[in-house]
């Protein structure tokens, strides 16, 4: 069964293995977020959101099987879209860095992880959540479009290390 938690310290190697072992799973997928271990995600977007409980995981078995990013802070290029909800990051919940283990595929286990960030967002008096999607990983659209968020608009930004780069962007009202 499907536990859902905020990571602690002591899960951050567990943690980055996750991440280092989806992004091997996924590199030669039609659709993925073109993550290279050690340019984005670098250890410190992993590591830095550990270390303020901003990040949540899935466990199933004891066994890590899922990652998260939830935080108050915005993507760059963020700040040029008109959202839906006109509000301060700080009454905002961003997602970044989803990540689910490929052998745990198909169990509802983003959808449960999402669920999980929605009640925390109603606790919290969040107003929205927002996240982007990499142009080349729409494949997992349709999940957030299920759970309520709206395609909002596209954005394309210049990413050190990683050039230019295009990202639709959406956001679920919690509350307005």
């Amino acid at each position: 069964m499907l536990k859902i938690r905020k990571a602690n310290i002591e899960d951050k190697m567990k943690v980055i293995n996750l991440y280092k072992l989806v992004i091997e799973q996924i590199k030669d997928n039609e659709y993925n977020p073109e993550w290279i271990y050690g340019i984005y995600p670098k250890e410190k977007n992993i590591t830095e959101p550990l270390e303020v409980n901003e990040v949540i995981v899935g466990e199933i078995d004891s066994e890590i099987v899922s990652a998260m990013v939830v935080n108050h802070i915005s993507n760059e290029g963020y700040d040029t879209v008109e959202w839906n909800v006109d509000t301060s990051d700080d009454n905002v919940f961003f997602v970044h860095l989803v990540a689910v283990n490929q052998n745990f595929r198909n169990r509802g286990i983003a959808k449960e992880m999402l669920r999980y960030v929605f009640n925390m967002a109603e606790n919290e008096s969040v107003k929205s959540i927002r996240l982007s999607l990499n142009v080349n990983n729409l494949g997992i659209e349709n999940l957030y479009l299920k759970q309520g968020f709206e395609y909002v608009d596209s954005i394309t930004v210049f990413i050190k290390d990683r050039g230019l780069k295009t990202f639709n962007v959406y956001e679920k009202i919690i509350s307005s």
